[in-house]
């Protein structure tokens, strides 16, 4: 199953307005959303529901039966991830994501606390705060 970005906004009531405003760099129609696959999902963390690679966004498939403003306010905060990846470089993402996750548990902080505090993440989480539905 493969789908557009822009279909789970548009579904979802989001005023793509602002959006290209808050992310300039991402054009959500084109930007293909899949089902991750069950062999890409042995490497994520529990309790992830997407994960946003420069080129797509692949979500967990139980998270597609949920209503279309929850769907829609996930693919705000991935595309905010592509957003970080086109003005950071993909080495600098991920230097800044990874050193977060280091820091956070170096200082005590367990895989939820880490992950939390990771600055790309809260970014991406006030993201959609300010455009949400």
């Amino acid at each position: 199953m493969r789908f557009w970005a822009l279909e789970a906004l548009t579904k979802a009531g989001f005023d793509l307005e602002r959006l290209a405003v808050a992310l300039p760099t991402v054009d959500p129609s084109t930007v293909p959303v899949r089902v991750a696959s069950r062999s890409f999902r042995l490497f994520w963390a529990k309790g992830i529901s997407a994960v946003a690679m420069p080129w797509g966004i692949y979500v967990h498939p139980a998270r597609l039966g949920r209503p279309a403003a929850d769907i829609g306010n996930l693919m705000v905060h991935e595309l905010a991830h592509i957003e970080q990846w086109r003005r950071l470089g993909t080495f600098g993402w991920v230097r800044s994501y990874i050193g977060d996750y280091l820091r956070g548990r170096r200082k005590g902080l367990g895989h939820h606390g880490t992950y939390r505090a990771i600055r790309l993440e809260k970014e991406a989480r006030d993201v959609v705060a300010r455009l949400g539905t």
